[in-house]
């Protein structure tokens, strides 16, 4: 799964930009800007701060 991908569909979908986003997670800003550019996928820690900020559980996160 394309983690990023996800966490930037949640963020859309919530009229958020990656950086309030990073905000309201305290996750830094950098973290999610380089997972982007770089394809790569996001920590299970960074996903676990990202989903109780945004009031979804991990299973929602993953679902396709």
């Amino acid at each position: 799964m394309d983690t990023i991908g996800r966490v930037i569909n949640l963020a859309t979908e919530r009229n958020l930009s990656l950086f309030r986003l990073s905000q309201i997670c305290d996750v830094p800003y950098s973290t999610l800007k380089n997972a982007e550019k770089r394809g790569s996928q996001l920590a299970v820690a960074t996903i676990e701060k990202i989903c109780d900020s945004l009031d979804i559980s991990m299973s929602d996160f993953f679902k396709e």
